[in-house]
């Protein structure tokens, strides 16, 4: 079915960097493609230049949503079968006007004129039919129609003037006699025969939706053999060249299997051999003048300047390339990978419109012994195919453009490009000219075989993300004889130009390799390049665009500042967490100008207190604070940012963040009140831990140095002040004197023992 793919593009922007020079560089295909093309294009080497001279011959009809087919009688009238509304449109002279109108639910898919000059048309709707128009001005004579029958995708006229028409949704072949008499020559499993071409005999050749089919059917015989099943679900186009090679391309959409094996044509790195013209002009500067020597008894020394001088006498520099006595070799292709059958059934008043096929679509060549290989491959559908003299002309939809494909050589040239988005089908009319017919906005236009006289191409808006000095454009390319290049810009601190705020376009300034740009420093930045051919025979060429740019020095930003008590791997395990005095300092920060940074530490004791530098001159935002150098209390901590080092005097900033509250406690808890009183089996131990800082967190006790230390609790049975009572029991020891060793440890980790000697008169009692 006839589809279209949407394709996402964006421009490469270089990442900025302070005040050194950063860089918008476009020299792709994909680079170019969010910008306004008008009669120019962007081919598959990333070249920009004008594309073919094009006339827009109909354009905006509310009637018209698509232009399905074209033929001419001759007299050199053009027909052209539009949809939804069954209008068919007849072009004179370039003027376009409607030769009759059916009705609004018919789209008319395909057009023959027969061999007594009479115009067929073939129709889709709710009941598929072929008119014939014998007199203009008359209502058409119904040639066929058949039942199941909704859409005659294709038509030919076969040497005996018998009609053969492709039609679905039931993938049916028929032939119909000059008389209108009609048999079924052809039942195949498929909904839909989409194309058809025949070798001007007996053999005829069918493309299919939904499973991609490539059938020769001998008319005469009923034979059917596939040729060739592809991996994409439609053959939109046969194109039969005078050698008896086939051509089938594809329109799928949506996901798809692996692209065919053998493919000949894949995405072409570098570009051809040689390229006719000139390179865009450069002016090199001057050598610069030599310091002069100081007066042997000077005042004060005269520096060096800081500028060179230019001068201005230095012709353009002009590097002339070889002529070339032929054209160019055009451009390769890109090679996408394959896709998947869709069977959706045929919406016939509809436009064509799709989900995008991320793989794209082919062009297979099919030889005379049935061999197949791929000689095209882009990611878009492929609407429409004609061949002229061995050369394929394609047109495509999603970005309407028309390629001219040549087999032999394995080249693709992009030629034109289209608004509508979509090129549906094909026409080579007898004044030399390819007729196109177009939807999504169904419009009728003319391509010539010349490049168009002018174009322009205007880049998508460029954000620097902060104002911005605006330096030079460096351009490349090349200006054959006769053409020119021209190039403007604009800026603004408004993301779009059409709101107003922008600077007006600069005055057109002819191409050189560096051009000044003369638009006022801004956020947002617009350049446009205007090419001009005087003979139509070549076109000025673009394939790289750098704008250079410089962002003011933007201060720096810290998000964060975070501390934690540093690791005490070092100290003695001689209680659960000690306090080794030391606390990590760790901040976030980050230079909008990717500035490297250097940083100072401050602290201060209370909230109004002087801040006292700690610590200048850090690479790394972390630093180990020894807090056992100041007094226990509550404090607070600064770190300061600065890029100064990176700019130049005068420039640098600096920027500033608060930790939240720290508190230094390294004094541990004391213990008093250590009392003790004999008891049966054992003795009582109290006593009182006491905290000036923090709260108590632990107590615990152990025997005559032993390594079992026993928790305790205090006498409410929960350590949460800085004065707790404890009172413990010490039972199962042996008679005789022993030492108990208290330890108790406040919130951050400090810790105090104190010891008491005690005796046991008597042992426990058994039992209790």
């Amino acid at each position: 079915m006839r589809r279209m793919l949407a394709l996402l593009i964006c421009s490469l922007s270089m990442p900025a960097l302070a005040v050194n020079t950063s860089h918008w560089v476009h020299t792709s295909e994909a680079d170019f493609k969010d910008g306004k093309f008008e009669n120019t294009l962007a081919t598959n080497l990333g070249d920009v230049k004008l594309s073919r001279a094009l006339k827009t011959l109909l354009e905006q009809d509310p009637h018209v949503s698509s232009v399905y087919c074209m033929v001419e009688a001759p007299d050199k009238t053009i027909y052209a079968g539009t949809g939804p509304d069954g209008i068919i449109l007849q072009i004179k002279d370039d003027k376009v006007s409607t030769f009759v109108n059916l009705d609004d639910s018919t789209a008319v898919f395909s057009l023959l004129i027969d061999k007594d000059g009479h115009l067929l048309a073939g129709t889709g709707g709710d009941k598929g039919r072929i008119l014939k128009f014998e007199k203009e001005g008359t209502p058409p004579k119904e040639l066929f129609s058949a039942n199941g029958v909704q859409y005659i995708w294709s038509m030919r006229q076969m040497s005996d003037g018998a009609i053969i028409a492709a039609t679905g949704p039931t993938g049916q072949l028929y032939e119909i006699s000059p008389e209108g008499k009609s048999r079924l020559l052809f039942d195949s499993d498929e909904r839909n025969l989409m194309s058809m071409t025949s070798d001007g005999g007996d053999l005829l050749y069918i493309g299919t939706d939904p499973n991609g089919l490539v059938y020769r059917i001998n008319r005469k015989t009923g034979e059917a053999f596939v040729l060739y099943d592809a991996p994409e679900s439609e053959i939109s186009a046969l194109a039969l060249d005078g050698n008896g090679i086939l051509y089938a391309a594809t329109a799928q959409a949506g996901e798809s299997p692996a692209a065919a094996e053998n493919p000949g044509m894949t995405e072409q790195v570098g570009r051809p051999e040689s390229t006719p013209g000139v390179p865009i002009p450069s002016q090199p500067p001057g050598n610069p003048n030599p310091p002069e020597v100081p007066d042997p008894n000077p005042g004060e020394p005269q520096p060096i300047p800081k500028q060179s001088s230019i001068s201005t006498d230095i012709p353009l520099h002009m590097d002339i390339l070889p002529e070339d006595d032929g054209d160019a070799p055009p451009e390769q292709a890109p090679a996408p990978q394959a896709v998947a059958p869709e069977a959706t059934q045929p919406q016939p008043a509809a436009q064509p419109s799709v989900s995008p096929n991320p793989n794209g679509n082919a062009i297979y060549r099919i030889d005379r012994e049935g061999f197949v290989n791929e000689i095209f491959r882009q990611p878009a559908t492929v609407l429409a195919m004609i061949e002229q003299n061995g050369v394929l002309l394609v047109g495509t939809g999603d970005e309407g453009q028309v390629y001219q494909v040549n087999p032999q050589a394995e080249e693709t040239t992009v030629l034109a490009k289209v608004d509508p988005k979509q090129v549906v089908c094909l026409l080579a009319a007898s004044d030399g000219r390819i007729l196109m017919g177009l939807a999504n906005v169904g419009g009728i236009a003319a391509m010539s075989g010349g490049f168009a006289e002018q174009g322009t191409y205007t880049s998508a808006v460029l954000d620097a993300t902060q104002i911005s000095r605006l330096g030079k454009i460096q351009l490349r390319g090349t200006l054959p004889k006769l053409t020119s290049l021209q190039v403007q810009t604009r800026s603004g601190n408004v993301r779009e130009p059409g709101f107003g705020g922008w600077s007006d376009w600069s005055q057109p300034v002819s191409a050189q390799m560096f051009v000044k740009i003369t638009s006022p420093s801004a956020r947002f930045f617009q350049y446009r390049l205007q090419f001009v051919s005087e003979n139509g025979k070549d076109s000025p060429v673009v394939d790289s665009v750098n704008v250079a740019y410089q962002i003011p020095n933007l201060a720096p930003h810290i998000s964060s500042v975070r501390s934690a008590p540093a690791s005490a791997s070092n100290t003695p395990t001689v209680a659960p967490s000690s306090n080794n005095g030391h606390i990590q300092i760790a901040w976030e920060a980050a230079d909008p100008n990717a500035d490297p940074l250097q940083y100072s530490l401050f602290f201060r004791q209370n909230i109004n207190g002087p801040w006292i530098l700690l610590k200048d001159k850090l690479s790394q935002p972390t630093y180990d604070w020894d807090t056992r150098q100041v007094a226990d209390g509550r404090y607070w901590l600064k770190v300061e940012a600065s890029d100064v080092a990176s700019n130049e005097p005068g420039a640098g900033r600096t920027s500033t963040r608060l930790s939240d509250p720290i508190q230094v406690d390294n004094t541990p808890p004391m213990i008093g009140d250590l009392k003790w009183l004999k008891q049966p089996g054992g003795v009582k131990v109290t006593f009182r831990v006491v905290d000036h800082t923090s709260t108590v967190a632990s107590a615990e006790y152990a025997v005559d140095s032993s390594d079992n230390w026993q928790a305790v609790f205090p006498s409410d049975n929960i350590f949460d002040d800085p004065d707790e009572a404890v009172e413990m029991a010490v039972k199962g020891i042996g008679v005789g004197p022993h030492q108990i060793t208290v330890r108790a440890t406040d919130s951050h980790g400090n810790t105090v023992y104190e010891n008491v000697l005690v005796t046991v008169d008597k042992p426990a009692e058994v039992g209790r």
